[in-house]
């Protein structure tokens, strides 16, 4: 077992604490207090390569094998190969219990690998539901790109993860009604991860950093960034340009943005592997 699975698995996480690993992409993992361990967009192959001859960077190898992965759900934001990886998704089914949900088109592509149907959720925009023990809730992520298969009904997720909300772009191009659907399903989130590849359909960092300062996370971790070089931005760029909104204030070595309301905003820029476990209560 890699030592990033053996760590996940073996950890034990505080009442009011969350822990918060990058896959890489736009893939993470997060461990609850009450031990549930949940994902979003594991990538943990070389699809890319395969149908597109899209190569790992250095920066992102596989951080582990899809079998080491032992969750109790996993989510896909949509049905492009990075997000519902036809290479990691079957094998993490077969070696684990893990309960798969996602939007129509993944729901329908899950079944069409064999998947157990009594094991798939299908979960589409707007709609709020308890999957295995987690609060979910699939608002809009508007994923139009001039190259590649559309996704039509890509989502981002809300996550009640025992009381701390995190919130997952998925991949999106920026839109003012991303923060209000965010903000009704939940007003508090505490930790947002954010697109900022800037390409095939996704925010560029200014526009992530305007998303996050409208949606007021106290943390903030950019994504889909590292993985391939034909699809990459740098993290540097968007905290620049949180740092550079109205009300801005600076937060030791990095900046961070503060709203309107006064909520400040703490940008975690992290390598793939990389884990953060916190509270992530306002500084």
């Amino acid at each position: 077992m890699s030592k990033l699975a053996e760590t996940i698995h073996s950890m034990v996480v505080a009442p009011g604490r969350l822990a918060v690993v990058w896959l890489g992409g736009a893939g993470f993992v997060f461990k609850t207090a009450s031990g549930r361990i949940v994902a979003i967009d594991p990538y943990l192959s070389d699809s890319l390569d395969h149908y597109y001859s899209w190569k790992r960077l250095p920066l992102s190898p596989i951080p582990m094998a899809p079998a080491e992965l032992q969750a109790d759900l996993v989510l896909a934001t949509h049905a492009h190969e990075d997000h519902l990886d036809p290479e990691t998704i079957p094998e993490l089914v077969r070696s684990s219990q893990a309960v798969v949900a996602g939007p129509a088109m993944c729901a329908e592509a899950m079944r069409s690998w064999g998947l157990p149907k009594e094991r798939i959720v299908e979960i589409n925009r707007g709609e709020s539901r308890s999957i295995a023990g987690v609060g979910v809730s699939a608002v809009l992520a508007h994923h139009v790109s001039p190259a590649g298969a559309q996704t039509p009904d890509a989502v981002g997720y809300v996550l009640d993860l025992d009381g701390i909300v995190v919130y997952h772009t998925g991949d999106s191009l920026y839109h003012p009604d991303l923060q209000r659907q965010v903000k009704a399903m939940s007003p508090a989130v505490k930790v947002a991860m954010v697109c900022i590849n800037g390409q095939y359909g996704n925010m560029n960092p200014i526009e992530a950093a305007r998303l996050t300062w409208e949606v007021g996370p106290a943390a903030v971790i950019p994504m889909h960034w590292g993985l391939v070089g034909e699809n990459t931005a740098d993290p540097a760029d968007f905290v620049a340009a949180l740092a550079a909104l109205p009300n801005a204030w600076s937060g030791g070595d990095t900046g961070a943005g503060q709203n309107d309301s006064g909520a400040r905003t703490r940008p975690l820029v992290l390598l793939p592997g990389d884990m953060v476990l916190s509270s992530f209560a306002r500084v």
